[in-house]
């Protein structure tokens, strides 16, 4: 069994569904002042009180973020819905959808424990969860490829290198503190130890491709690893990785440090700045089991000959045996072969948030401005984002938001029940307008939820 981009795709997306889920932690909430989560957004921000969650409770996430959706690649024609490789669809209309990097990113997320307290001229956070983060990332090229081949005169290259679908899944402990060095000046910071339990990386590096009236060139090289958790079958004879299997080994296949860093400050009695860089440091995962394509391999064709030749002496068929030779150039270039095991650093997806709050109405009622740049990972991700929050009870906020990032443009909202004893929110920071009858986004597969049950305890400190 060759292994394919498709059984890629499904074997990332279920090591990811296997190995965890991750905490993360809506932008909306960012000015929510007893939101409990908000001090993984930016270590300087503190709730007026102590709290503490349990699993299953405490905080839950589930997030797509897509610059792709349905109508991407589903066009309605008289009373059906055709491809976007029907005649009907012209190139321009259908590639003028994409974007030079197209992305499908999941990110799934469950605290395990966490609590947070006063003490030592600050508030303290304590932070046990489980993370997965999994995308993939594809070049436009891919897409006009498909959809426009070769041109009618000239030659026609491609560059469809950095097509990559990955994950990575481990468990985070993160101890923080947050304090207030001048009546205007707040700062924070967190220190997160991670343990990796899972990673899978799918990589075409290179892959060129030109294609002229008289010959077509494809050159290409790529490398797929991943840690103890997936285990590859090779042939004994080529090395060559025929298929894969999902163990139940779960045992540590990495190590990794983080940092956040955050400040607040007063500017005026009804205006707040904030800055924070959280997710500062890397992840080394160990002894992945790795294979590459032959980078010698490459695949050239000059046409067809002897087209209705009869057969040989032998009984073979001239045209015949150059379709099959074709057939095994092109297989050649997919296949993967076992390599030497080894070691690989990557750095976390750094963030950097700048945040701007001003109250009106004695803090019933405040307007926020956030800027969100995520510098890691595989893509650098851009968002500006406008929020209106009420307060109009001590126990009950609410915030709205409106949100355009290069990955799109959305609304969302959270409720937050903040009643002494219990903080209770559920939200989205974006919310699909338009789904299909089976729940999916049509222009862009861009949504998030999520909700957490934590209980407060202690004296109410001024923040």
């Amino acid at each position: 069994m060759k292994i394919n981009i498709k059984q890629i795709i499904s074997l990332c997306m279920g090591v990811a569904l296997a190995a965890g889920v991750s905490a993360q932690t809506l932008n909306s909430s960012y000015f929510m002042e007893k939101m409990t989560k908000r001090n993984q957004l930016n270590p300087a921000l503190k709730t007026p009180d102590g709290y503490v969650s349990f699993p299953f409770f405490g905080n839950f996430y589930l997030g797509v973020n897509s610059n792709l959706g349905l109508g991407t690649f589903l066009y309605p024609r008289g009373n059906e819905l055709v491809t976007f490789l029907h005649e009907s669809v012209t190139a321009d209309e259908f590639l003028g959808k994409l974007t030079p990097n197209n992305t499908i990113e999941l990110d799934l997320g469950m605290d395990i424990i966490s609590f947070g307290f006063w003490a030592w001229g600050g508030q303290n956070t304590f932070n046990l969860a489980l993370k997965s983060q999994t995308g993939a990332y594809m070049p436009k090229e891919i897409f006009q490829f498909l959809k426009t081949g070769q041109e009618a005169t000239g030659v026609t290259r491609y560059d469809m290198s950095n097509i990559t679908v990955s994950t990575n899944n481990y468990l985070e402990l993160a101890l923080g503190h947050a304090r207030d060095i001048t009546d205007k000046l707040g700062v924070g910071a967190k220190v997160k130890l991670l343990i990796g339990a899972a990673h899978a990386e799918a990589r075409i590096d290179r892959m060129d491709i030109s294609m002229s009236q008289d010959e077509w060139i494809i050159k290409q090289s790529g490398h797929i690893q991943a840690s103890s958790l997936l285990q590859f079958e090779t042939d004994p004879v080529t090395g060559e990785i025929t298929d894969y299997s999902i163990g139940n080994n779960f045992g540590l296949s990495g190590f990794g440090l983080g940092f956040d860093l955050g400040a607040t400050y007063k500017l005026l009695d009804n205006l707040t700045l904030s800055a924070a860089l959280t997710d500062i440091g890397f992840m080394n995962w160990g002894n992945l089991s790795r294979g590459e394509t032959d980078p010698n391999k490459e695949f050239h064709y000059t046409g067809f000959d002897n087209i209705g030749a009869e057969d040989d002496e032998n009984g073979e068929n001239p045209f015949d045996n150059k379709v099959d030779e074709l057939q095994d150039d092109l297989k050649a270039l997919t296949k993967f072969y076992e390599s030497k095991s080894q070691s690989v650093s990557q750095s976390l997806r750094t963030t950097l948030r700048v945040g701007a709050e001003y109250s009106i109405l004695d803090e019933k009622i405040s307007f926020g401005a956030l800027s969100t740049t995520r510098f890691g990972g595989y893509r650098t991700y851009a968002e500006g984002m406008l929020a209106v929050n009420f307060r109009p009870l001590s126990a009950l906020h609410i915030t709205l938001n409106g949100s355009v990032s290069n990955m799109g443009s959305s609304v969302g909202a959270i409720l937050n029940l903040c009643a002494r004893g219990f903080n209770i929110y559920f939200g989205t920071d974006y919310f699909a307008t338009q789904y299909s009858k089976q729940f999916i986004p049509i222009n862009h597969a861009r949504a998030n939820f999520s909700f957490g049950i934590n209980f407060t305890f202690g004296k109410i400190h001024e923040i």
